[in-house]
C-alpha cells in the first residue's frame, strides 16, 4: 500500500523553504537526492487499464529501471492511498514490448489479467521529470518529501507540465506522518492535488 499526499505547486522553491524550516530541521533529515526520471505508461488499445483505474508503468530512475502496477486508488483532500507492486527490470529492452506475464507471481497479475486478458500492450503516456527528495525521521515515523518538475507527453502529442510536492509515508506511526503533512500544508498554504500525474495527462 502506497500512502502519500500530493500538492500542486506554482513555485517549486517551497521545497527549499521546507528544508530550511526549523520545525523540520530539528527532526532527522537526510541529504537531498536528485534523481532524473523517465516513465512510460502502457495500456491496451481499448484502454482497459484506464477504465479499471489501473496504472502500468516502467520508470527509469537514473540507472535503475522498475516496473510498477498501481490499483484500488482512494483519494481525499490530496491524500492518495493505493495498492502498489514493484519489480526491478534487469533488461531495459522489456520496456519496448512489455506484457503482464512479468507479474505472474504477484497479486498484480490477477488484477491485470482480469482487466485486459491477453491483449497486447501499447505505449500511451511518457513523462520526463527531475525529482529532488529527502527523508524525514521524526523519531516516530519516516517519510519522504519530494518535488517533481518536468513534463507529461500524451500519445496524441499534447504536453502537460509537472510541478508538484509529495509527502510519502515510508513506515512508523501513520498519525505522526499525518501531523507532519498537516504542519507543512498549513505553513506553506499548499493546494491539495487529487489527480495523479497519469490522470492529468488526459485533461
Amino acid at each position: 500500500m502506497e500512502t502519500e499526499f500530493k500538492y500542486a505547486l506554482s513555485d517549486p522553491s517551497v521545497f527549499d523553504e521546507i528544508i530550511k524550516n526549523a520545525e523540520i530541521n530539528k527532526m532527522g533529515i537526510d541529504a537531498v537526492e536528485v534523481i532524473d526520471m523517465h516513465a512510460d505508461y502502457f495500456d491496451t488499445a481499448d484502454w482497459d487499464f484506464r477504465k479499471k483505474g489501473i496504472a502500468y508503468r516502467i520508470r527509469q530512475e537514473d540507472d535503475r529501471c522498475t516496473a510498477t502496477i498501481k490499483w484500488d486508488v482512494n483519494v481525499r483532500e490530496g491524500l492518495h492511498q493505493r495498492e502498489e507492486f514493484n519489480l526491478v527490470v534487469n533488461d531495459e529492452r522489456f520496456a519496448e514490448n512489455p506484457d503482464i506475464e512479468f507479474f505472474i507471481s504477484s497479486d498484480a497479475y490477477e488484477v491485470l489479467h482480469e482487466a485486459a486478458g491477453d491483449k497486447t500492450l501499447v505505449a500511451t503516456i511518457s513523462m520526463d521529470y527531475q525529482r529532488r527528495q529527502f527523508k524525514v525521521d521524526t523519531g516516530r515515523s519516516i517519510s519522504c518529501i519530494s518535488v517533481d518538475e518536468g513534463v507529461i507527453r500524451h500519445i496524441d502529442g499534447h504536453t502537460v507540465p509537472i510541478c508538484e510536492l509529495e509527502i510519502e509515508w515510508y513506515y512508523g506511526d501513520e498519525d505522526d506522518f499525518m501531523r507532519l503533512a498537516e504542519l507543512i500544508q498549513k505553513k506553506y498554504g499548499l493546494v491539495a492535488e487529487d489527480r495523479s500525474k497519469l490522470q492529468r495527462a488526459f485533461e
